[in-house]
C-alpha cells in the first residue's frame, strides 16, 4: 500500500509505504522520508504499529529509521510474526546520512540490529523454498542475495548475472519456485532462474 499526503500546494509531504495487517490484528507500517520548503530531511519518518484493541500508534523505529524508511517484510517463516525485516534509505545533508541498510528485529521492534548497510534497501524477499535465502533490492547498488539470512551475522553477495542498478521488487513464480522476476525502475522486468 502507498499512500501519499500532499499539502495544499500539491507537493508531496509524505508516503505511508507498507501496511501489513498481523494474525493476531496488529497493524505494521512504514512512513517514508519527508522534506521541509528548503529540501531538508525531517526527522518524520520510521516504523510505526497500530494495536486495533487499544487503539493507539507506537514508535518502534530505530533511530537509523528516523529519516526515510521505506519497507517492512514480515519473515514468512516465523510463525509468531516477531521478526521483521526494515529497508531503509540514506538521505543527503547531515543527519540522514550513513542511515541506510537493512534492519531486523526479532522481538517486534523493541530491539534492531542493522545486517547490512548499503546506501539504500529498497525492499527484500524470500525465497519460498528456502527459508534461509533472501534477495534484496537497492537504489544504486544492484541486487543483492543472501543465503544465511538466519545466522547473526548474514552475508550478503552481489548477484552479478542481474544487469541493472536500480530493482526495486523481486518475485518468485508461483508455479515455478526456480523462476524469479525482477522489476526495475527504468530498466523493465527481467526474469531469472536459479541454479
Amino acid at each position: 500500500v502507498y499512500l501519499s499526503v500532499k499539502d495544499s500546494l500539491n507537493s508531496e509531504k509524505a508516503v505511508l509505504n507498507a501496511v501489513t495487517v498481523l494474525n493476531d490484528g496488529t497493524l505494521v507500517a512504514t512512513y517514508s522520508g519527508r522534506r521541509d520548503g528548503g529540501g531538508a530531511f525531517t526527522n518524520s519518518s520510521g516504523m510505526f504499529t497500530y494495536d486495533p484493541t487499544s487503539g493507539n500508534w507506537t514508535d518502534v523505529s530505530d533511530p537509523g529509521m528516523h529519516y526515510w524508511t521505506k519497507d517492512v517484510v514480515i519473515d514468512p517463516n516465523d510463525v509468531n510474526q516477531n521478526t521483521w525485516y526494515v529497508c531503509v534509505f540514506s538521505g543527503w545533508g547531515g543527519a540522514p546520512n550513513g542511515l541506510g541498510g537493512l534492519y531486523k528485529t526479532t522481538d517486534r521492534g523493541a530491539n534492531w540490529t542493522r545486517i547490512n548497510s548499503l546506501d539504500r534497501v529498497t525492499s527484500i524477499t524470500f525465497n519460498p523454498v528456502n527459508a534461509d535465502e533472501i534477495f534484496m533490492t537497492t537504489e544504486q547498488d544492484g541486487l543483492w542475495m543472501s543465503s544465511d539470512i538466519n545466522s547473526v551475522t548474514p552475508t550478503f553477495s552481489l548477484v552479478t548475472s542481474y544487469p541493472f542498478r536500480q530493482p526495486e521488487r523481486v518475485f518468485f513464480n508461483p508455479f515455478n519456485a526456480n523462476e524469479i522476476w525482477v522489476t526495475s525502475f527504468g530498466n523493465g522486468m527481467k526474469m531469472g532462474t536459479l541454479v
